[in-house]
């Protein structure tokens, strides 16, 4: 009692001295390191388990005087806490090591610990200041019980004064540091040499542990794994009561005696790991998950080495197998400022972003770490890449955080996922799952067959990485599917004659070829009134970026494999002219906000609408599908067009069934024609709705033998059939002189498109759907027909009109004979299925006008031209019209018609 007195008077003195003494500055007066193996001689063998001291000592006055009298000796400071950061890689293993319970290291008014001899890890050799002399202490290290928010406790007991030391994970490097960081400020701590066991139940330690101890010999402590002949670096910091904050920080390159701390002998480290990589589903070109179990062997023999830390994983997938665009409904990513990378916060990032799980087994610690796959976002990464994963694990007060980067083959799609600079922490397994299901983050290969996942392994004792290969098969749903989509197409409303929406779907299945090409041809009829619409520029057209004045409608994509694809909407623009064709399409689909947390940009396809010259039929080619963005392939299953713009499609105006055609190529070129039937609905209750104007023209066109110029007009009112065939009869004063003509055209010279200048005959124009006037010159074309005998004779000559305009060249054609009481007629066969909203045709006249008029004067006669109208609907309306004659008594040109006949 006398003793526990004098202490604690001298200890209130030293304590009033420091006060008086206390420095601007707080120095340690010595810091030092040094690393001993199991020969007692320093050691700088990579992944050894040497013993491991940390000495400390703080200035004292020998010879302390207050208030004019001596005082008892002792620091001029009272530290209050001391912290050393191991260098990366040098670890502890405290889970081969009994625990001491906090109570028992305290043992309260027993003036030491109790704990069990198997908890001790070291020894402490302390100078404490007494009342007169300085004393020397020695005691043990122990393994404390520790809560669940620290990974490591240590604590000794001098003098009934406990000393906790916590061991925590840093974040950044995830190298160990250890402290003490709030030591009693009564006690007079003049210097300590803190020593950790490598082997704590190592017979060697007896002695100071004070008896033998029945503790498996297992290591503790294990030396890093990396060799440099850069020193490694322990950084000791310090500050005191009377200067908190105020750190004395040392890096201790050296130990106590000055040998550099350069770890070497890396060559002699084991790394044997091994890797499982294999898919939730083995069925062919589907949706999967993935589990990868990577497991490293870790040595525990107390007198070997420590095997060597993972740094490096490189992963390559097989190829085939790749990212799923069916995983991007509803996923989100996960930003740098809610993943925190180099802290120790808990990651903040939205539970749309978790990919999978992770499970961690390390030696250093009894349970697991478990945590979570995250997608990283788009370019806003550590890589400013597409795709960046961060693997988040939670340990006891620390969180492990790594960053992983996912190379993607622009051209394959084939997956290469790299994860660089690893922790310098050991584990025996790493298990990574990715769920499976239809919206699984990967997709198998669209073949069956036996793949490998090839995986290069590098540890932190070498640069030379270990291959390993993982063997994986896909053997369910085998069976090749022949390129075969389902094509459906067709008017929502097919109601003739009336516009609709035009929609198409095409869709193939799991386990067929890709789309690559798709070409649509509708039948005679269905048009666009392209004139009513804008028409968007080629650079715009192409970066899919066009106006909304330009939109004719809206597609949807689906993309990705499964139950649950990835659905995009886009629109479909009207273009000019376009690879050839009159007009074009630009179909621009954004997937920003539509493919999760991904913007791949607009996927823009564009194609081409070409016009048939002899119906006016029209064909749309795309050019080639993408089948890969960005390395992402595309799998698309469905395509949908929308072609939904008001008054804009129409329906045809004929009865008759027609087939919508469709030629689908795949990728690898397999083929696919299909038609699909269509039939307008209600084309009876069309009437004909045309009114024809003639005029002959020439001063003197009504004298028996000239040769006047005819003009003809046809004007269409709307909601009519239109026309498919017209008959005209000329009036008896009105005959055909071919001879009159400069030439006649050959019929093989019509059939390659290149009659002479000097066959035409007059000039035509017409309004349709088109945004200007078509217009032609009017061929006349040597007749000739085949006998039954097969004799081919001379015919009425014909006329052949190409009118072109806005890129389309549409052919009417006309054949020319005389009925039975010597009238001319003229029919216009075959005509398209499109609206007229005017035609005019003009027959020169004059010296090589090939119509005459015979007889008196044609003022004085009968001149009606007889009309046979014929409708697409086959509705039949016959008409008469007087025409206006140049030198006749001007009379207003009369149309009489007569009853429609079906």
């Amino acid at each position: 009692m006398t003793r526990k007195i004098a202490m604690m008077v001298s200890l209130v003195s030293l304590m009033l001295a420091q006060v008086a003494t206390a420095q601007a500055d707080f120095r340690f007066e010595r810091v030092g390191v040094s690393l001993t193996g199991a020969d007692g001689q320093f050691t700088r063998q990579a992944g050894a388990h040497p013993d491991f001291t940390f000495s400390i000592a703080v200035p004292s006055d020998p010879s302390p005087v207050i208030g004019g009298e001596p005082a008892p000796a002792g620091p001029t400071e009272a530290v209050h806490s001391v912290d050393l950061d191991l260098p990366p890689g040098f670890v502890g293993d405290p889970t081969g090591v009994a625990t001491c319970d906090p109570v028992d290291l305290a043992n309260p008014g027993n003036g030491g610990a109790q704990c069990p001899v198997a908890s001790q890890l070291g020894i402490v050799h302390a100078i404490t200041a007494g009342a007169n002399l300085a004393e020397e202490h020695m005691v043990g290290i122990y393994n404390i019980a520790h809560g669940p928010d620290v990974p490591a406790r240590f604590g000794f007991n001098v003098l009934g004064v406990v000393n906790i030391i916590d061991a925590r994970v840093r974040p950044g490097d995830y190298g160990i540091s250890s402290g003490s960081l709030a030591l009693p400020q009564a006690e007079a701590l003049v210097s300590a040499d803190i020593t950790f066991w490598g082997v704590p139940a190592d017979p060697r330690h007896d002695a100071q542990r004070g008896g033998a101890t029945e503790a498996l010999r297992v290591p503790f402590l294990s030396a890093p794994t990396s060799c440099s002949s850069t020193p490694a670096s322990f950084t000791a910091r310090g500050d005191t009561w009377e200067h908190l904050g105020v750190f004395d920080t040392r890096a201790l390159t050296t130990d106590i005696e000055g040998t550099p701390l350069a770890f070497e002998g890396c060559d002699r480290l084991a790394f044997a790991p091994s890797i499982d990589v294999l898919p939730l589903s083995k069925v062919a070109d589907a949706p999967t998950g993935l589990t990868v179990d990577l497991k490293v062997p870790q040595s525990d023999d107390p007198d070997g080495l420590a095997s060597a830390h993972v740094r490096k994983v490189v992963m390559t997938f097989p190829q085939g197998m790749s990212v799923s665009p069916s995983s991007a409904a509803g996923l989100g990513a996960c930003a740098p400022a809610q993943i925190g990378l180099g802290t120790n916060d808990p990651p903040a990032c939205p539970n749309s972003s978790k990919l999978g799980k992770v499970t961690i087994d390390t030696p250093l610690l009894d349970e697991p770490l478990i945590g979570d796959v995250i997608l990283a976002t788009q370019n806003d990464n550590p890589f400013r890449s597409l795709i960046a994963m961060y693997l988040a694990v939670k340990g006891p007060g620390f969180y492990v955080k790594l960053p992983g980067k996912v190379d993607l083959d622009p051209s394959t799609g084939q997956l290469t996922a790299t994860f660089d600079n690893t922790p310098q922490l050991p584990f025996s397994r790493m298990r990574v799952e990715f769920p499976g299901g239809s919206n699984a983050s990967l997709a198998t290969p669209p073949r069956c067959g036996n793949y490998t996942t090839h995986v290069e392994l590098t540890s932190w004792a070498s640069s030379t990485p270990v291959s390993l290969d993982s063997p994986m098969t896909i053997d369910e749903g085998c069976a090749a599917k022949p390129f075969a989509p389902s094509f459906t197409a067709g008017s929502a409303n097919p109601a003739a004659g009336q516009f609709s929406p035009f929609i198409f779907t095409l869709t193939r299945s799991d386990g067929m070829p890709y789309l690559q090409r798709v070409e649509t041809s509708l039948p005679t009829g269905m048009l666009a009134d392209i004139a009513s619409v804008p028409q968007c520029a080629p650079a715009p057209a192409n970066a899919g970026s066009c106006p909304a004045a330009s939109r004719i409608g809206t597609v949807t994509a689906l993309s990705g494999p499964g139950a649950t694809p990835l659905s995009l909407t886009g629109g479909v623009y009207l273009t000019g002219p376009y690879n050839g064709a009159p007009f074009g399409l630009s179909i621009a689909v954004p997937t920003a906000g539509q493919a999760g947390p991904f913007d791949l940009g607009v996927v823009t396809v564009r194609a081409g609408i070409y016009v048939d010259r002899t119906d006016a039929h029209v064909t749309v080619k795309s050019d080639p599908l993408p089948t890969i963005i960005q390395g992402i392939p595309l799998r698309m299953r469905q395509i949908r067009l929308a072609i939904d713009r008001p008054k804009f499609f129409m329906n045809p105006t004929g009865c008759k069934q027609r087939s919508i055609f469709g030629s689908f190529g795949a990728l690898g070129g397999a083929t696919s024609d299909q038609k699909v039937a269509f039939e307008p609905v209600g084309c009876g209750d069309l009437d004909l709705r045309e009114k024809f104007k003639f005029k002959l023209r020439g001063s003197k066109s009504t004298k028996d033998g000239t040769s006047p110029s005819l003009e003809a007009s046809v004007a269409q009112s709307p909601g009519g059939t239109n026309l498919a065939k017209v008959e005209a009869k000329l009036p008896l004063a009105l005959v055909l002189e071919p001879k009159n003509a400069q030439a006649l055209c050959k019929p093989e010279q019509a059939a390659v498109y290149n009659c002479p200048k000097t066959s035409i005959v007059g000039q035509a124009s017409a309004r349709s759907v088109l945004p200007h006037e078509l217009k032609g010159p009017v061929y006349f074309v040597e007749g000739r027909r085949k006998t039954k005998t097969g004799r081919t004779v001379a015919t009425l000559p014909n006329l052949w009109i190409p009118l072109s305009g806005d890129g389309v060249t549409i052919d009417v054609r006309a054949s020319s004979q005389v009925d039975s009481i010597d009238r001319l007629v003229t029919t216009f066969n075959a005509l398209p299925d499109a609206p007229i909203k005017s035609f005019k045709l003009k027959i020169n006249g004059g010296k090589h006008g090939i119509l005459v008029v015979v007889g008196k004067s044609t003022c004085s006669r009968d001149m009606k031209f007889a009309l046979r109208l014929t409708g697409q609907n086959g509705v039949v309306e016959t008409q008469s019209a007087k025409p206006t004659i140049d030198g006749c008594k001007k009379a207003k040109a009369k149309t009489k018609k007569t009853k429609k006949k079906r």
